[in-house]
């Protein structure tokens, strides 16, 4: 389930066939269990703490951001393109049922996060500048005002980042500047107005977020 970790705002791309309406119960993480470990362990770990930092920690990720992000990952219809895509991801995703991805998110959104660590302490003042107050001669909002103060996202629309990867969050980071990713929502906008000093920055304070 690789590449679910960073997105800004509301998809306006439609919503998951379901959503998890009720807390889950002991019988759906249990088939959530299973099925992680039949189709995502490989590259998220059994518990959602991700191998390495070219695949997002999913572990304690809010539910309903994760059903979301592993409908952005499925055609539409036949023929049509996914919102998000990957190589990996894309013919796993479209694989999973509506119960299946309600039950995998269920599953990694149980576990525990085992945080990263910021990596480069010269720039966590810049990074904490940003994530508190954005950058305002470049028009760049607080990445508090949609992640929450501690990062921890305000669910269900804004995913948690604190502990994330710092090298999941830098390459998707680049990804929304680049054009390369597009959930529809704000971040592509601002990550396109963000230097490559300042998007180092702020995943390196957001990795250091626990």
């Amino acid at each position: 389930m690789a590449g679910l970790g960073w997105s800004s705002g509301p998809a306006l791309a439609g919503a998951p066939e379901t959503a998890s309406a009720s807390v889950p119960g002991a019988a759906q993480i249990a088939r959530g269990h299973a099925l992680a470990e039949r189709s995502c362990a490989a590259c998220h770990g059994i518990g959602g703490n991700a191998v390495g930092p070219q695949f997002p920690k999913l572990a304690g990720q809010g539910a309903s951001y994760l059903e979301r992000e592993l409908d952005h990952f499925r055609s539409a219809h036949a023929g049509a393109q996914p919102l998000r895509r990957s190589p990996i991801m894309n013919p796993i995703a479209q694989g999973l049922s509506a119960q299946d991805r309600a039950d995998l998110a269920a599953y990694y959104a149980s576990q525990t996060l085992r945080p990263a660590l910021a990596g480069n302490a010269a720039e966590l003042p810049l990074g904490a500048s940003i994530w508190r107050g954005g950058i305002r001669n470049r028009e760049v909002p607080a990445c508090a005002a949609c992640h929450g103060a501690d990062g921890h996202g305000i669910p269900p629309l804004y995913p948690s980042l604190a502990g994330q990867w710092q090298g999941y969050l830098l390459s998707q980071l680049r990804a929304f500047r680049d054009g390369t990713r597009d959930d529809k929502g704000p971040m592509r906008d601002i990550a396109s107005r963000m230097s490559e000093s300042q998007i180092r920055a702020v995943a390196d304070f957001a990795a250091g977020l626990h």
